[in-house]
């Protein structure tokens, strides 16, 4: 029978999180990028692949407390990962961030680089933004942006230390989703300046700009 996950408030989590606890923010990466709790690491809530998103993104030991705004979803998360002994659960936050708001306590904001934007400054001339693209290997093969870092989400976690913290880091993945997870990996490890791509590769595909795709191995 599962052990019942306590409900936190927004004190006792902050007390946590003060302890070496990880939060979990399992919203959709646009409202995490418009507020989120400083620190948090933005995992989007999957039924079926939420244990697997999770070790993906943090490493193995800290315990981990979760967070979203919809009703039932925490709960929902909290039972997919009460059978993964990976991270131990700690709880659920009640309220969500808008409890964390009322209780006066900070927000952060992501940067979101949209495909336009993201275009114009790798074409300026002195611009000094870092791009990582955080997909598969595989994934990269089939066509990635010139100037591009190739660094797996998987590794972000263990690469930060790596970085300059000073640089603007964006972020890019297929559709957003993953490279949210690793820019708010990068904001927890204190790189102020990390953004997202909205829509990915995906829209950057579609607004017809330019990829590279590594030529396929002769055959033998």
């Amino acid at each position: 029978m599962p052990t019942e996950i306590p409900t936190l408030t927004p004190r006792q989590v902050k007390s946590a999180l003060g302890a070496g606890v990880l939060l979990i923010d399992l919203r959709p990466h646009k409202e995490f990028a418009s507020r989120h709790i400083p620190g948090s690491i933005n995992v989007v809530f999957s039924r079926k692949s939420l244990p697997e998103r999770v070790a993906t993104a943090i490493p193995l030991g800290p315990s981990i407390v979760l967070l979203s705004d919809e009703e039932g979803v925490a709960e929902a998360a909290a039972d997919a990962l009460q059978r993964v002994e990976q991270n131990p659960l700690q709880g659920i936050v009640t309220g969500g961030t808008e409890a964390w708001d009322h209780a006066g306590l900070p927000l952060a904001r992501l940067s979101q680089v949209p495909v336009a934007d993201l275009w114009q400054r790798l074409n300026a001339p002195n611009d000094e933004l870092m791009l990582i693209d955080v997909r598969e290997p595989f994934e990269w093969e089939l066509g990635y942006i010139k100037g591009s870092l190739l660094i797996s989400l998987a590794e972000i976690w263990q690469q930060a230390y790596r970085l300059d913290q000073r640089r603007h880091i964006v972020l890019i993945c297929e559709e957003g989703v993953r490279s949210s997870t690793a820019a708010s990996i990068l904001l927890h490890h204190g790189f102020p300046r990390a953004g997202n791509v909205p829509g990915g590769i995906g829209h950057w595909l579609t607004a017809n700009y330019p990829t590279i795709r590594l030529p396929k191995p002769p055959k033998s």
